[in-house]
């Protein structure tokens, strides 16, 4: 038959063995009711009840020593006892209490109107807090919103105007607005469900990994450089900032004027 685990014991209460086989306890017990069982016997006149009297005093040195009851020794057992039947069973509310000491210096107002006043400040002072939170939070969205729909313009209506020299401002020929410059690359960023990803950040790098475009997808997804690049390979690196999106690392080759815009899937699984 196979041993079992081992059942743990409480080794805080262990007691040395001192004399013997006894512990200290155990000896102090037998050395105090013994002889007074004894004293008992000795003393007390009446032929019988000396001898009844003498027998339980002396057994109780025994019993105190080696007698445990639930693994618990017979005194503690008579420490419970007494604390239970010297211990009050009833408790009794006093509404006269006096106050506790830290409460001594506080003062509690009975007037009705300066309850009123109070609650009425308080009302007065939520009002005002919330209005000012609901003005702030507006104008903060407001700002957010400008901003959106600044980074959700696309690249074309970001025309980068010529302005002319002050001399001509005075010639008779009309001033003719500039044309709209064109982005030499574009492309969009998306995931396997084909939604469009915002604040990738795409690094284009050379054959020596020297990053020479850092560019950031718009809320919808796409990203544009205006300034053009040499015709030849490079490396195409995206990251997610907030790493929940992963992409691979590719070399496309750019060259010409008419750019085809690109396209890019993330790795997560469907």
């Amino acid at each position: 038959m196979e041993q079992g685990h081992p059942i743990p014991r409480q080794i805080t209460t262990f007691e040395f063995k001192l004399i013997g086989f006894l512990t200290l306890r155990q000896f102090i017990y037998l050395v105090i009711f013994i002889p007074a069982g004894y004293l008992t016997f000795v003393i007390f006149p009446i032929p019988l009840l000396n001898i009844l009297f003498g027998i339980l005093i002396a057994a109780i040195g025994p019993a105190l020593a080696f007698v445990p009851i639930n693994d618990r020794p017979l005194e503690i057992w008579i420490k419970n006892l007494i604390k239970r039947l010297t211990s009050p069973t009833q408790y009794f509310y006093k509404k006269q209490n006096p106050p506790l000491y830290f409460l001594q210096d506080l003062v509690f107002v009975s007037d009705p109107h300066k309850v009123f006043t109070h609650i009425e400040s308080q009302k007065m002072l939520n009002q005002y807090l919330s209005q000012k939170i609901k003005s702030q939070t507006s104008s903060s969205i407001q700002t957010k919103q400008r901003i959106n729909q600044l980074l959700a313009s696309p690249p074309s209506l970001l025309s980068v105007k010529k302005e002319k020299p002050k001399t001509e401002a005075f010639s008779s020929k009309p001033i003719t607005p500039s044309l709209s410059k064109k982005p030499f690359l574009t492309g969009v960023v998306k995931n396997r469900k084909m939604i469009p990803l915002s604040g990738i950040l795409i690094y284009i790098k050379d054959q020596n990994g020297k990053v020479l475009r850092l560019l950031k997808t718009n809320p919808y997804g796409v990203f544009a450089t205006f300034n053009p690049l040499k015709e030849g390979e490079y490396i195409f690196e995206l990251k997610d900032p907030q790493g929940s999106y992963f992409f691979d690392t590719m070399r496309l080759k750019i060259g010409g004027e008419t750019q085809k815009p690109l396209e890019f899937f993330s790795k997560e699984l469907l």
